[in-house]
Formats: structure tokens, sequence, C-alpha cells
């Protein structure tokens, strides 16, 4: 009776098996199958409006071509899958309007979910039922936050106004700015490097980090926070 499936990083075979075996029947009509990093048998399951994957690894595809050819070096997954957003409409102008509306809405939906947070997860949901199950519009007044990316790799403060890409930047805020606020003399406060995981940071999922360096910083230290894709799946 699901209206959408989601699915994502599915790579054992087995499950993979089970996956397509329980989803396959029902496709046609669900009103939506959303399936991001996955085996080429699960992934062929994606239908967004007329959006799909139905060829991959059989035939070509204009989308997953773009896809291939324009993923930027020396990214992470997520990182690249933004900058495809942002070029995506040098290939969908060669697309039929609906088409067209229907890739960028896959393209949005993956970035939602490698987002993660409650809010993400939410807005990816609004967005999909908003245009893909509700025939008329139900849901008019609800505000669907768009999706962001963090830089892959940065420097994160719980209370920091950003992330900060380089050390300089976060120097300068974390001595004129935070140390005075906290009661720490910056020159003669030790600093504290901490290497933290990106996942975290996306997600939200952050209240060791931030106790972590409360503990610290309560016991008249400065902390330098750097987190990175590379730790986790994110890259």
């Amino acid at each position: 009776d699901a209206n959408i499936f989601i699915g994502s990083l599915i790579f054992v075979q087995e499950l993979a098996d089970k996956v397509v075996e329980a989803v396959e029947p029902y496709r046609e009509t669900m009103d939506a199958v959303c399936v991001f990093p996955s085996m080429p048998a699960v992934m062929r399951l994606n239908k967004i409006g007329s959006f799909t994957m139905a060829s991959m690894g059989q035939s070509k595809n204009v989308m997953l071509d773009f896809m291939k050819k324009n993923k930027p070096s020396g990214t992470s997954f997520q990182d690249g899958m933004l900058k495809l957003v942002r070029t995506l409409p040098k290939v969908l102008k060669f697309l039929p309007g609906d088409k067209a509306k229907d890739a960028r809405s896959f393209m949005m939906s993956l970035q939602y979910w490698l987002r993660g947070s409650p809010p993400k997860i939410e807005a990816l949901l609004l967005n999909l039922a908003s245009t893909y199950v509700f025939e008329s519009d139900l849901l008019t007044g609800e505000v669907v936050e768009p999706p962001t990316v963090i830089p892959d790799q940065g420097i994160w403060h719980p209370v920091a106004p950003r992330v900060f890409e380089t050390n300089e930047e976060y120097i300068q805020w974390l001595r004129n700015e935070h140390a005075p606020t906290i009661g720490v003399d910056p020159n003669k406060a030790p600093v504290i490097g901490v290497v933290l995981q990106k996942s975290h940071i996306n997600t939200k999922d952050d209240a060791h980090y931030v106790a972590l360096i409360m503990e610290i910083e309560a016991n008249g230290g400065l902390v330098l926070p750097i987190y990175t894709g590379s730790l986790d799946f994110s890259k």
C-alpha cells in the first residue's frame, strides 16, 4: 500500500535481489520510487514521474552519461552531485519539459537524502508528496526547505556562524570573538585539535562533539575541530 519507496547503499547482491523481488511487482502502481547509489538492478527501479533508470547498464541514457562525464574529480560523491544539480540546465534543455522537471526532482531528492537531518528528510518527503502523490495540491502553504551541502572538508564549531574552509579564518574568529566570550585567554590557552566525521555534522548528530568541545573549553582550552568526509561514506 506504499505510495513511495526509498532505498540507498544496497550493494550486497543477496539484499539487492530481495529488494528487486519485493519492489518490482509494485513499481508501476507506486507514485514514486527513489533509489540512491546502489547496485544497477536496484537503481533500475527508479521512477520519478517520467524519470527512470530502467536502461541503466543496458543502453545509453542521456542523464546517466551526463552524470558520469560531469562528475568533478577529487570531490566527494555528495559535492559532485551538488555541482551536477547546478549544471543540470546544460542537459535538461534537451529534454521535454516533464522529463527535465522529473530529472531535477530526482537530483534534488538525492541532495535531501545525503543531508540526512530530520528536517531534510521531511523536506524530501514533502517535495515528492506534493509533486507526485496528491492529485490536488494538498500541501499548498508548506514551505519546503531547499537542500544545502557543506564543504567536504572544513572547520566546524557548534557556536560559530558558519563552517570555515581555512585555518586562518577560523583562528581569527576563535581568538577575536569566541575566546573573549567564554573567558579564555587565547594567548595562554592550549589549542587542541579534534578530527570529526562529516556525516555527523551533516545530519546534526553532533551532541557528542558539542559536549567534548564544551568540556575542553570549560577547562581553559580552545578547540580546532576539523571534519572530513574521508572518514565515512560521504567520500
